[in-house]
């Protein structure tokens, strides 16, 4: 094999090690995850007959949501989504706009994203009200 043969094999495969080293770097594939909420999934205690349900999607620091059917809550103030396992209360880790918004996109952490990515599940989204403001309704993310 000659010498620029071997340079080219050897650049072909730093290029093919590098190219999902760029992909977490950037934030990775875009995903999406869900989730439903009700009131009783809120820690503490929420809204007893509240629901909703909310699509997030994730791509690279970009994550944009879409909140669907949230009822048997007095008029949402602001929707976080937080780091915790059900029943734990947990900090903010993204607020889902300055102000409660059906629909909308935020920036995060690289950090932040990635995690959110590999283990939706250790995350959830909360919707906060003025009757509730540590959380009217509450569900842990999943992909879907």
């Amino acid at each position: 094999m000659s010498t620029v043969n071997r340079t080219l094999a050897l650049v072909a495969t730093l290029a093919a090690l590098a190219a999902p080293s760029l992909a977490l770097a950037s934030g990775g594939a875009p995903v999406r995850l869900r989730t439903t909420m009700t009131g009783r999934k809120a820690v503490p205690r929420g809204a007893r007959s509240g629901r909703g349900s909310v699509t997030v999607r994730i791509a690279g620091r970009r994550v944009c949501w879409t909140f669907g059917r949230l009822r048997g809550t007095d008029k949402p103030r602001a929707a976080y989504i937080k780091k915790g396992i059900p029943g734990e209360f947990g900090p903010v880790i993204l607020q889902l706009g300055r102000r409660f918004s059906a629909t909308g996109c935020a920036t995060t952490t690289v950090g932040n994203a990635q995690q959110m990515r590999l283990s939706p599940r250790g995350y959830y989204v909360t919707v906060n009200t003025r009757r509730f403001p540590l959380g009217a309704v509450r569900g842990q993310l999943r992909r879907g």
